[in-house]
């Protein structure tokens, strides 16, 4: 969802006063002068029947008492033969009117009538542009809104925010593409300063990108929304991009949710039954259980018309559990006469989460050293997340650097990745 930023619309609201105060320097030179038209001095100076009004109408507008201040006006507007000068100043007054009432429209009328001549000032001008575009935009014509930018930027305004409410209206017009380049433009700008861009930004780059079908773009945006901004909200939508990937092996799911559970957390029932039936399949009914238990604890599993069958999977996964218990130091030494290390590490990881957490850790490494014939790259994996769970992050960067640049199964150049990106931050 896209944050409306209320803009300053005060701009012709702030030269009312500097109006005013034109409107009665010039009625003081001109109050001994001929009214008519004919005899109008030539200089910048306004009539006093036509500058009593305008001052009135000033200091209604101060008063926030907009319909008398429009009567004022409108009285000055109905006078024959006004001058440019008192053109110019009406205009200006009648655009604070507008300003403050939030008629994007008659703003800019008054804005154009305003500019004409030469005394708007062009800081005035810049200035004036600015409120009728902030106008436009909060009025939710965002077409407008660019347009009045373009011009903003053309007069010379330097204020950073118009690049990126340029950027935001041509999002919310549904402009992705343009919105896209946009925002490139001006995260470029900011990167380039060596500067970070808003977590705004960079989120209306990534589903601007990811709506012209810009994958690849898109989810590298996320990447760089995550290690400036590593909230589990961001977080999680960028594993989803990882979990949505048509070519994420299969074998891999089991260690997307382990990544997953690291740096987002789970939030749905289903994610905490299919990883825990996944991690039954994997030959660990103890993390299996682990899992239903944190399911449970978050008050997402236990309710709704899977009571039953939840509850069914976590009473097998307890009898199991124990069971495993039990049988452990008989087939943990039958495993260490292996010749390959693998029984040895699922062992071991099957104590971590049966709370014998330093001799699991033990066993683990001793695997890994003996050698894992098939699916090595996994077990790595699986051994990257026990240490991130137990704080050991340099050990878990260590076995990620010997993973780095592998891209078999699929998905796993994208995991290796994001566990590095995560232990990384703070």
């Amino acid at each position: 969802m896209i944050r409306q930023h209320t803009l300053p619309r005060a701009a012709f609201v702030a030269s009312t006063l500097l109006a005013s105060t034109l409107a009665q320097q010039a009625v003081a030179q001109s109050a001994s002068a001929p009214t008519s038209a004919a005899s109008a001095p030539a200089g910048p100076t306004v009539r006093p029947e036509i500058g009593v009004l305008l001052i009135e109408a000033q200091r209604l507008l101060g008063d926030k008492q907009y319909k008398d201040a429009g009567a004022k006006l409108a009285t000055a507007e109905a006078m024959a033969d006004k001058t440019p000068y008192e053109l110019h100043i009406l205009a200006r007054l009648r655009g604070a009117l507008a300003a403050s009432t939030g008629d994007a429209d008659l703003a800019a009328q008054q804005y154009e009538l305003a500019s004409q001549g030469t005394w708007l000032k062009e800081a005035d001008k810049v200035t004036s542009l600015q409120a009728v575009v902030s106008l436009y935009y909060n009025a939710k014509n965002y077409a407008k809104a660019i347009e009045w930018i373009d011009r903003y930027l053309q007069a010379g305004g330097t204020e950073p925010m118009m690049g990126n409410l340029r950027a935001q209206s041509y999002y919310l017009k549904g402009d992705y593409a343009a919105a896209a380049k946009a925002l490139e433009l001006e995260i470029g700008k900011i990167t380039a300063a060596g500067k970070v861009p808003t977590e705004v930004q960079l989120k209306l780059l990534a589903d601007a990108r990811r709506r012209v079908k810009d994958e690849a773009g898109s989810t590298q945006t996320l990447e760089t929304l995550v290690r400036h901004y590593p909230s589990k909200s961001n977080w999680g939508t960028l594993i989803q991009r990882l979990w949505a990937k048509p070519s994420l092996a299969v074998r891999l799911q089991l260690d997307v949710f382990r990544l997953q559970q690291a740096v987002a957390g789970l939030s749905e029932a289903s994610e905490f039954t299919e990883m825990a039936e996944l991690a039954l399949q994997s030959g660990s009914a103890a993390e299996a259980l682990k899992v239903m238990e944190q399911g449970y604890a978050a008050g997402l599993l236990g309710t709704g018309d899977a009571v039953a069958t939840q509850q069914r999977l976590k009473d097998k996964l307890a009898k199991m559990t124990a069971e495993d218990r039990l049988t452990l130091e008989k087939d943990l030494a039958g495993a260490k006469k292996a010749a390959d290390g693998t029984a040895m590490f699922n062992y071991g990881f099957n104590m971590v989460h049966l709370g014998l957490t330093e001799r699991g850790v033990a066993q683990m490494e001793q695997g890994l050293t003996k050698g894992i014939a098939r699916n090595g790259d996994l077990a790595k994996l699986r051994m990257v997340a026990v240490y991130a769970q137990l704080g050991q992050r340099d050990k878990a960067k260590q076995v990620l650097a010997g993973l780095s640049g592998k891209t078999d199964p699929m998905g796993l150049d994208d995991a290796v990745r994001y566990w590095t990106l995560y232990l990384t931050q703070p």
